[in-house]
């Protein structure tokens, strides 16, 4: 069957950046990030001064670089909620949900379609960001493998969560509740991460492997692990799968 994900794409880009929640999104996460970033090389900057006056060394990884990336994860619990909560809430809404359901569309090409003009816009939030480490690189040997390992876990871990908020956009077509299931089911993934600190025996290693932010922490410090991301690829299949039979059920409703 003929794929026609690119009519849905070019459609849903359009939508998303026509809105201005997409322009508020980007503004708070270029604004966060600045501030994110301009404390951790100043935390990182005093700490060294002090570390070298007593002959010890921080590592520019451990200490900034990955350190950032997991301060840009918390920025995604409260943003990408707001992109993901009308890709199909607002369809069902309005009604035109039923008639993309009569073109010549399947499911899967919205799904698809709706998921990757999202993700287009998740990539706008990424790449400018990468201007921070280029401002010190001049002033240190920066490892330019550990920052591209971790943008790349950062992208992956938001294109997990973005599937996720189309998972829940797909449940109402309440575009507030869409993004309160979003930021609940963001923040439960993270919560999984800290229950598996307080948690021991089976259930402890239960808790690390299904919780996310632990296959992000390895690609935040430049450790690219198969597992990590086969972790990251079955969340969002099972996300958008479980979309399309959303879509399939509410269909012939």
């Amino acid at each position: 069957m003929k794929s026609n994900i690119l009519p849905i794409y070019l459609r849903e880009l359009k939508a998303i950046f026509y809105s201005p929640v997409a322009w508020l999104v980007l503004f708070a996460f270029y604004l966060l990030g600045g501030y994110f970033w301009a404390a951790s090389v100043t935390a990182y900057a005093n700490y060294s001064v002090m570390m070298a006056g007593r002959g010890g060394e921080m590592k520019l990884v451990d200490y900034l670089i990955a350190p950032y990336a997991g301060n840009l994860t918390v920025t995604f619990i409260f943003l990408l909620p707001l992109v993901s909560m009308r890709l199909l809430s607002e369809e069902k809404k309005s009604g035109t949900i039923e008639t993309l359901f009569t073109l010549p569309f399947s499911d899967l090409d919205i799904v698809l379609g709706k998921w990757f003009a999202s993700l287009t816009l998740l990539a706008a939030m990424l790449i400018p960001t990468l201007i921070f480490p280029m401002i010190i690189a001049d002033k240190t040997i920066m490892p330019w493998a550990v920052v591209f390992s971790g943008f790349g876990g950062l992208f992956l871990l938001g294109a997990c969560f973005l599937a996720a908020g189309l998972f829940t956009s797909a449940l109402t077509e309440n575009q507030v509740v869409a993004a309160a299931l979003g930021f609940g089911s963001i923040l439960f993934l993270f919560i999984l991460g800290w229950m598996a600190g307080e948690a021991s025996g089976w259930t402890k290693t239960l808790l690390e492997q299904v919780a996310i932010m632990n296959h992000f922490q390895d690609l935040s410090k430049g450790v690219i692990n198969l597992k990590d991301i086969t972790y990251f690829t079955l969340f969002t299949v099972l996300m958008l799968f479980g979309t399309l039979r959303v879509l399939e059920s509410k269909k012939w409703r």
